[in-house]
């Protein structure tokens, strides 16, 4: 810290600096109907849902809160866009909420995981999951907020693959759209978008290199 300051900077530590202040900073360039709002839902779920995470489940990197708080914000930004939201109603927006959370706080969970997060979330706030079917085992991780603000299973966002009838493509260059990929391009756009860098992780042979390559 000391080093630091010499150079001009404010050292803060990340136990001294909660996801609070970063979240208020962020609100502070939205409009006062939506930053009230959604205050409201970061501040009765947020911390319930991080403490969770992070001491019961196994998230497969380790992440300060500032960068769960950080990523949140960034897909909210990347969501709502430039406007202040004030066409939004609140449910609308809790959709926009819960979405941001489950791909920062639960973007590194396992399947498994992913479940367990899901059920907390039922049991232990207010907010209302997606309408999942009973018994086809998907998770709220399965769904998307469309742009009307409301929730959309991934599968409805799927494009048939089209071969190229007069060329023989490089079998490394072949993604055939499936929910994972396109969900996996709609976080990236949505971060790469604000200029922001994006990190994918994944086991070897899941396609991370070929969705780079291919993201628009």
């Amino acid at each position: 810290p000391a080093t630091v300051s010499r150079n001009g900077m404010v050292y803060m530590s990340s136990s001294a600096l909660d996801w609070r202040p970063i979240l208020d900073g962020w609100l502070k360039s939205r409009g006062p109907t939506e930053s009230e709002i959604l205050r409201e839902f970061f501040h009765d779920s947020f911390q319930e849902i991080y403490n969770y995470n992070t001491t019961m489940l196994f998230p497969k990197m380790i992440l300060l809160e500032c960068n769960y708080i950080t990523q949140a914000t960034r897909l909210l930004e990347g969501m709502l866009g430039k406007d202040d939201g004030a066409a939004l109603t609140s449910q609308q927006l809790e959709r926009y909420y819960l979405f941001a959370v489950m791909w920062s706080v639960g973007a590194l969970l396992e399947l498994e995981d992913r479940s367990k997060l899901q059920t907390f979330i039922k049991e232990n706030t207010k907010l209302t999951l997606p309408p999942i079917e009973p018994g086809s085992g998907d998770t709220i991780f399965e769904y998307g907020v469309s742009p009307k603000g409301e929730w959309q299973h991934w599968k409805e966002s799927v494009l048939e693959y089209d071969y190229p009838p007069d060329s023989v493509p490089e079998y490394s260059t072949i993604l055939v759209p499936n929910v994972d990929n396109m969900r996996t391009d709609f976080l990236i756009n949505a971060i790469s978008k604000q200029n922001s860098c994006v990190l994918l992780i994944g086991e070897q042979g899941t396609a991370k290199t070929v969705i780079i390559k291919g993201g628009g």
